[in-house]
């Protein structure tokens, strides 16, 4: 599968790839031989990559999803953010406070997310947000079940399920 964005972490002590098939893979420092580290689970190809901590990275999907990804351990955060209509995101960059980050797709829209809580989130508590057996195939139903149940970050517009009825008392 071709390998499409790279990014730098652990004080650039590594090197974090993502390819055509939704696979990061991760190299350490002078060993670019072959990969260290292996870690699947995106639901399409991984078009561009933004390290915005030493652990996590915002990832640009061919879905039209940013996620954030924790890296060590490695789990899903949330969605941080969507294009319309599902349009691949190209490009990814991050201002140089490191608390805005832009995004441009196929929607023909530059987009802006504010990430200024991923700082300061406690990454213990989230859990990676599809189950799947190691090897299997997903189907085309299962992967709009899969994205419904993925966390929805404050920055991306959309509310968690679990959070439609708070509020209203019983």
């Amino acid at each position: 599968s071709e390998l499409n964005c790279v990014a730098a972490v652990r004080e650039e002590t590594k090197l974090v790839v993502g390819d055509a098939d939704g696979t990061l893979y991760i190299f350490n420092e002078n060993q670019y031989g072959y990969h260290s580290d292996k870690y699947a689970g995106h639901p399409d190809a991984i078009n561009s990559m933004i390290a915005v901590t030493d652990n996590v990275l915002i990832t640009a999907c061919e879905d039209g999803i940013l996620r954030a990804v924790h890296l060590f351990p490695h789990r899903f955060v949330g969605q941080v953010g969507h294009h319309e209509g599902n349009m691949p995101i190209e490009k990814l960059d991050v201002n140089a406070d490191g608390d805005i980050i832009a995004s441009s797709g196929h929607d023909n829209k530059v987009k802006f997310w504010n990430i200024s809580y991923l700082e300061n989130m406690d990454y213990t508590k989230k859990r990676k947000p599809v189950l799947q057996a190691p090897g299997q195939k997903r189907k085309k139903m299962s992967e709009a079940m899969d994205k419904e149940k993925e966390f929805q970050l404050p920055s991306s517009g959309r509310v968690n399920r679990k959070e439609f009825f708070q509020g209203f008392e019983s």
